[in-house]
């Protein structure tokens, strides 16, 4: 999903492969759009001398630029940002090839591993290779013996804090940033699974902790998408902030590892409550040599992955009920069937139960997924849609630009989410599941998709339930903006308790 804008080898390998001889046109390539043999022959806008495309874009848009392109230059293209050519893809099956190759002959973008490792935030997420899997295998591991079902209770009663600071905004008529009060959320939920630890950001200013992660976020962002490792030459005073916040939560989570291990020592044989325990649990079972540094990067890796990502899904779900008031009053029919009023959700089942709400939210995802983008690199040179592709060359993978795509969902810019109910044998348009990637495909499929929905359920119930929406118009409207994840901006809303009849 991000977009470095450098790679030593990219240059010389371009220059290399340009002298390869031409390969056999690709039938899956779009008609009209000749199959190249190499970099130098695929299509793309034109550039400048020195800075290539980066002028005609906007970072935080960067998408729309790409998408935008791809229909007027096909399904495989070039850009080029400074002296790096970087391949961007909006074919179906070139992506999931590339997915499906991972970790043996595709990549994460390799900055992405190297700034995470530069932050001490190298877990399964930045990951490769045979590091990626001893992590994956331990991390997937403490995942499942943290448990959902067991965790549900907890994230009941954060959901009814969430439910408490809505009411309140509502009995005093204010505004609500919805982006952030989910943020805070899903914090919360995070810090509980991960920790055990009771943060409650929605009733105070939080942990010490957040604060720190709040310094992190947007300097992971930065670097991952500077045009060069300028940080590693001239220290800025964000710098060292950020040298200072990764210090503090080193430190902070530390505690938590001595404190889990001291409990868990104490009540041999009690099963793990949270993520730490559990990771620590199977580190010690099976003699994986799991290191402390490791433990802190996943843990903090889930922690920056599963406040963004989970709580910009939600409020895109919310914008589309804005958009569809008739399917906000279906969504809310379902819910009021399943729990009574005045009551709330009260175990994971019932999250299960809530079939045209999971459809509007596939619906949602399909048009407004939190990452439109996936990014990838060749390990070999690697051949793609009939082009030979070099080593270490960035690919941009144009995933919301597949699933909109009339072939892959019938009149696929259209928002229906009865495309997802109707029964196969009686569906006359085109509906490819497999072109929607919300959570990745393949081995590296995200970890935490399943806690994810259980909240997304569970917060788009509860508001069902208890609250009318409306839109607080703002001049720019509702935009995307790209930063780690794809959240709406000029997304403010008014609550009013519903009244139950």
């Amino acid at each position: 999903m991000q977009f470095p804008c450098y790679n030593s080898n990219v240059s010389e390998n371009f220059g290399k492969l340009n002298k390869e001889k031409p390969v056999a046109y690709d039938a899956t390539i779009e008609a009209g759009h000749a199959a190249p043999a190499t970099l130098k022959d695929l299509p793309g806008p034109l550039g400048l001398p020195l800075v290539g495309n980066r002028f005609q874009f906007r970072l935080n848009q960067i998408h729309l630029k790409l998408e935008e392109w791809a229909k007027r230059y096909g399904p495989i293209y070039r850009i080029r940002i400074g002296p790096n050519h970087i391949v961007v893809i909006s074919d179906h099956a070139a992506i999931r090839q590339i997915l499906l190759e991972r970790p043996e002959k595709f990549r994460r973008a390799s900055i992405l591993e190297e700034v995470a490792a530069e932050l001490r935030l190298k877990g399964v997420f930045a990951a490769e290779g045979e590091d990626w899997r001893r992590q994956r295998r331990i991390v997937t591991t403490a995942l499942n013996r943290a448990g959902l079902k067991e965790f549900f209770p907890k994230l009941a009663f954060t959901l009814g804090r969430l439910q408490r600071r809505w009411e309140r905004a509502a009995d005093n008529g204010e505004r609500v940033d919805l982006c952030n009060d989910l943020m805070r959320f899903t914090v919360d939920v995070t810090m509980q699974l991960a920790f055990g630890v009771d943060a409650n950001t929605l009733e105070t200013p939080g942990p010490v902790i957040q604060r720190h992660l709040d310094t992190v976020f947007p300097m992971l962002h930065r670097r991952l998408n500077a045009p060069f490792p300028w940080w590693r030459l001239l220290r800025l005073p964000s710098d060292r902030a950020l040298d200072h916040a990764l210090v503090e939560i080193e430190r902070e989570v530390g505690i938590m590892v001595r404190a889990a291990r001291k409990r868990m020592a104490a009540e041999p044989g009690r099963a793990p409550e949270n993520f730490l325990e559990a990771i620590i649990s199977a580190v010690e079972t099976e003699g994986s040599g799991f290191t402390d540094s490791e433990i802190f990067a996943n843990a903090g890796t889930l922690l920056l992955a599963g406040e963004d990502t989970t709580a910009n899904s939600i409020a895109w779900t919310v914008h589309f009920f804005l958009n569809y008031p008739e399917h906000f009053d279906r969504a809310r029919q379902e819910v009021d069937a399943l729990v009574a009023p005045g009551s709330a959700i009260s175990s994971l089942d019932q999250t299960k139960d809530l079939h045209f709400l999971d459809a509007f939210c596939n619906e949602s995802m399909r048009l407004k997924p939190v990452a439109p983008l996936h990014m990838a690199e060749p390990l070999d040179d690697a051949a793609v849609l009939d082009c030979l592709i070099p080593k270490g060359t960035p690919i941009m993978m144009l995933a919301r630009r597949v699933a909109t795509l009339d072939k892959h969902f019938g009149d696929g810019t259209s928002f229906d989410p009865e495309r997802w109910l109707v029964d196969p044998e009686e569906r006359r348009y085109s509906h490819d599941k497999s072109a929607f990637i919300p959570f990745g495909f393949g081995p590296r499929l995200c970890p935490g998709r399943n806690l994810a929905l259980t909240q997304i359920r569970a917060v788009l119930a509860m508001l069902c339930q208890n609250f009318d929406i409306e839109r607080v118009e703002s001049g720019n409207g509702v935009e995307e903006h790209l930063a780690f994840t794809m959240l709406p901006t000029n997304f403010l809303v008014r609550l009013k308790r519903r009244e139950h009849i």
